[in-house]
């Protein structure tokens, strides 16, 4: 969450007024000292508003200075700390809390959770697991912490884990996440496809073929498993099914759909001009994704390359820059005009976020910024300016 959210700035200002509040209430050992430390709270206040978070940080620390005692004061500052990236100021603050001899159960919680949360701002994946599990226990940040675990077990790649924490926040009433358990078969069937344990991953696929249904991954996935059994009537259909549904999964799909038509022959061949006529809007995707899967050499695929060159400024003026006309190349030079704009794409943006805007050059299946699943959208362009630049790295 970023620090100038309204959520953020509300979060602060409740813990301010929270603080002001017991900071006014508590015994001081002169009516100017708690004059002060309350004047200190209001300035931090009146920086927060006006997004001044250096010099709300400055009258918090003054303010602890006066009042080094309340917990309260502890918390915002290492919550500050956080927000800023000096997350190992936040990390000293939170363990020196949770070292005090006399704490409240609730705010030994409190500060449990803010530590495990400071760890995964950090990175340290470790500690803050083992804070999370004994906090997912019991308490008021149990569904917090259990939403924490599962993204470390994304993060580490450990499925059978991640689902078992869904099926623990479905038993307590949270709607389950079906996109992203979804998400877990398939990586494990993909894994145990990669191992060449093509019974277990069908199996997998098996075991959530309820939920399976149009569900352009797992249609993938077992695609490729068919392909490796010698299938390539089923992987055909399954790819087909996905291309029909959506033609964005042009660019993940024409491999494997390529080949699956190619050793099916001639019913294969009919296969890709049916699913072309049926989906007439989307050839400027295929077209895209023909040149990047390297699958010019398929008749109908070149056919709307050609088309591309011709209509595309953009291209029709590179072509012309390198002294041949785009109505008239040969196939050879059309799979080497392909050759050439693969290489300039392949260091620029081909994927973006529709929900955090991560830009990349690859796909995920889960954005790797704002860690939404199926949000990468494919860029069906060819930038110039950018392949000629070379490859940059990803941004948001």
């Amino acid at each position: 969450m970023s620090i100038h959210s309204p959520w953020f700035l509300l979060g602060l200002l409740f813990i301010a007024g929270a603080v002001g509040f017991y900071a006014s209430r508590r015994p001081r050992p002169s009516a100017l000292g708690a004059e002060s430390v309350r004047g200190n709270y209001l300035a931090g206040v009146n920086f927060l508003i006006n997004d001044q978070h250096d010099k709300a940080l400055e009258a918090f620390l003054r303010a602890s200075e006066l009042d080094g005692d309340a917990v309260e004061t502890q918390f915002a500052l290492g919550s500050l700390y956080r927000r800023r990236g000096e997350v190992d100021r936040a990390i000293r603050i939170h363990q020196k809390i949770l070292a005090r001899p006399v704490l409240e159960p609730q705010q030994r919680e409190q500060a449990s959770y803010a530590l495990a949360t400071d760890y995964l701002r950090a990175g340290l994946l470790d500690r803050a697991e083992d804070l999370l599990r004994e906090i997912s226990q019991a308490g008021i940040n149990r569904m917090a912490a259990t939403r924490d675990l599962i993204r470390i077990h994304e993060v580490e790649q450990d499925w059978e884990s991640a689902i078992e924490l869904h099926t623990q926040l479905a038993r307590v009433g949270k709607p389950r996440q079906e996109v992203a358990l979804l998400h877990y078969w398939c990586e494990l069937a993909d894994t145990a496809r990669r191992q060449g344990k093509l019974d277990e991953a069908a199996s997998l696929l098996r075991d959530s073929r309820m939920k399976q249904q149009g569900f352009p991954r797992g249609a993938l996935v077992r695609a490729a498993i068919a392909l490796e059994q010698g299938d390539a009537g089923l992987a055909a259909r399954l790819l087909t099914e996905v291309l029909l549904a959506d033609p964005a999964m042009a660019l993940e799909v024409l491999p494997q759909w390529v080949r699956a038509s190619q050793e099916l022959g001639e019913e294969g061949r009919s296969l890709v001009a049916s699913v072309l006529e049926a989906r007439p809007a989307a050839w400027k995707e295929f077209a895209f994704a023909a040149v990047m899967a390297d699958t010019l050499d398929h008749p109908e695929l070149e056919r709307l390359f050609r088309r591309m060159l011709e209509s595309d400024p953009n291209l029709s003026g590179f072509v012309r820059a390198l002294g041949r006309d785009p109505t008239d190349l040969k196939p050879a030079e059309v799979r080497d005009l392909g050759k050439v704009l693969r290489r300039l794409a392949k260091g620029t943006t081909r994927y973006r976020c529709a929900e955090c805007g991560f830009a990349s050059s690859a796909h995920f299946w889960q954005c790797p910024g704002c860690k939404t699943w199926d949000s990468l959208r494919p860029v069906t362009r060819f930038d110039f300016v950018a392949g000629l630049e070379g490859p940059k790295a990803p941004s948001h």
